[in-house]
């Protein structure tokens, strides 16, 4: 678990031991889940910012190199980003692994936008899009991409993907990153609490503006995103308007989900900060 305010690591801590036999520390690269969809969205945010992209534009499915029906013509990022484009939910089909996210996600678009369009809808295939977008834009591979727009500028080093297995200075997937190989933007990355923490600490105003609700989840005390897989479990949630970022993984279980991770970590820190207001009420749950 890390703690950042005021852009400064305040607190963090880490227990067991890396693949190698080390000690585990707060920079030790794990698995995150979902907590992914929140790097890539803070990358797309980076890349509009920057006039790369547009995100109340269609998403360019031909640039991107993947089929769909022409019902997807007109679905934006901003859609892909809020989980309101109709994209299918096939929940289990995501942890088959075998293939990439570019060789799975044509498999969902080959039929119009489900009904369920301009309502919240989780489903992984919107940010599995957004990270092709990503990759494609930039012209780097998607950890590539996230070193050089979120993690050069806080100096910070490690972050990798499921597809490339795990560093021998990681913590365990004990069920074998390869399951996860389909979610690309939307579940693959490796990284510590540390760079999760300092990352978000360091968005602008601006890409703020772009992370919005319901792409991600919100509560009384701010808004962040919850990461479950069977084996690893992730929250990263930003507090009193941006002055204080936590991020917390655990290889295992337990607890069940990992919004309950929050529920334990935020109030938590938030009493710490005489913040408190209870267990967290979280929208979209």
């Amino acid at each position: 678990m890390t703690v950042v305010r005021d852009g400064r690591m305040v607190l963090n801590r880490a227990s067991g031991t890396t693949i190698d036999g080390a000690p585990a520390s707060s920079d030790s690269p794990m698995v995150v889940a979902s907590v992914s969809k929140l790097l890539t969205a803070l990358m797309i945010a980076r890349l509009d910012g920057a006039g790369s992209i547009d995100v109340e534009a269609p998403m360019p499915w031909f640039d991107i190199g993947v089929p769909t029906h022409p019902g997807w013509a007109d679905v934006t990022l901003r859609e892909l980003l809020a989980h309101t484009s109709g994209m299918p939910v096939v929940r289990q089909a995501w942890f088959d692994g075998g293939i990439d996210c570019a060789a799975f996600l044509p498999t969902l678009l080959d039929r119009p936008p489900a009904s369920t369009r301009g309502r919240w809808t989780y489903s992984n295939g919107n940010y599995c899009a957004l990270g092709l977008l990503v990759e494609q834009v930039t012209g780097l591979p998607l950890d590539a991409a996230a070193q050089a727009l979120l993690f050069d500028p806080i100096g910070s080093t490690g972050v990798h993907l499921t597809t490339d297995g795990q560093l021998p200075t990681g913590i365990a997937y004990g069920l074998g990153v390869e399951r996860l190989s389909r979610l690309g933007g939307a579940g693959t990355f490796i990284v510590s609490t540390d760079d999760v923490a300092l990352a978000l600490a360091n968005a602008t105003p601006a890409e703020l503006a772009v992370l919005t609700w319901p792409g991600v989840m919100i509560d009384q005390y701010g808004w962040g995103h919850t990461g479950t897989v069977d084996g690893a479990l992730a929250c990263a949630w930003v507090l009193e308007g941006g002055r204080t970022v936590i991020a917390a993984t655990v290889s295992g279980r337990t607890p069940s989900t990992g919004g309950a991770l929050c529920d334990r970590i935020v109030p938590a820190i938030a009493d710490d900060l005489g913040v408190g207001q209870g267990k967290p009420d979280r929208s979209p749950p």
